[in-house]
């Protein structure tokens, strides 16, 4: 869980080469993540440089070309688990949320700001069953979980609002044989939206994804390149915009 946050924030970017790009100094830990540099259309877009604080802090500077720091963000562990996430900027408030997990170490609830909003999540049979998410004490939304019986593999996502209307759901199909997970979206009246299929290598890392829209018509594409250790060093996207590349590099 350590990196959930950070990829899931990450821009995924364009071509170039990790030529000229600045090393690592050799002063952080071993194997762990340094810098990313950020490209659109081939052209610099800024970078991300990350200080590890021993196991319960990571650091992320956010600059743009230009050198001038965007973001900061800081995220600290306790037991190799996420507690506090805080996203300082330099002309704003800090944002901050507070990670907390159940007996079974779980993610339970994620407290945004002085309780503005939160996210709850509920188990069952050790399994996620509901996602709720508030404003203050006012329910806005809810998922629903639902697995298939035989192997306990996730089946669909029920997206609900405040008044127990179905909005959308995604399904879920897994290909064994080819390495492929698919995701299906659609509305509430079962109108298919789009699909996003994942594919992964023999370690079981994602190596590409693909978006078709309703009309199979592909929309955006992904690229993910390893290292020997199975770092990812670089992961690009392309869709209507352009294409968008990050190249990783490690202590």
């Amino acid at each position: 869980m350590k990196y959930a946050f950070l990829f899931v924030s990450v821009l995924f970017l364009s071509s170039c080469s990790t030529d000229g790009l600045v090393p690592c100094d050799g002063e952080g830990p071993s194997g762990e993540l340094c810098r990313e540099y950020r490209y659109f259309n081939g052209s610099p877009e800024g970078y991300v440089e990350f200080e590890h604080a021993g196991d319960s802090l990571l650091i992320s500077r956010i600059f743009d070309d230009q050198h001038r720091l965007q973001k900061t963000v800081k995220q600290w562990f306790e037991d190799g688990r996420t507690s506090v996430i805080a996203e300082q900027y330099p002309d704003a408030d800090t944002k901050v949320q507070t990670w907390n997990y159940n007996q079974m170490d779980s993610l339970e609830t994620i407290v945004y700001g002085a309780n503005d909003s939160s996210l709850f999540v509920m188990y069952e049979n050790g399994k996620r069953r509901r996602e709720s998410y508030f404003e203050g004490d006012s329910l806005q939304r809810y998922f629903i979980y639902r697995y298939f019986q035989d192997d306990g593999n996730l089946y669909r996502i029920y997206h609900y609002n405040s008044e127990d209307s179905l909005l959308a759901y995604r399904s879920f199909e897994y290909f064994f044989s080819t390495g492929q997970t698919r995701v299906s979206f659609y509305t509430s009246s079962n109108d298919l939206i789009g699909r996003k299929v994942f594919r992964f290598s023999q370690n079981g890392l994602i190596s590409s994804t693909e978006f078709t829209d309703s009309t199979a018509t592909v929309t955006a594409h992904s690229e993910y390149i390893y290292d020997a250790s199975q770092h990812l060093t670089e992961k690009s996207q392309t869709n209507s915009d352009g294409t968008y590349r990050s190249v990783f590099l490690y202590y």
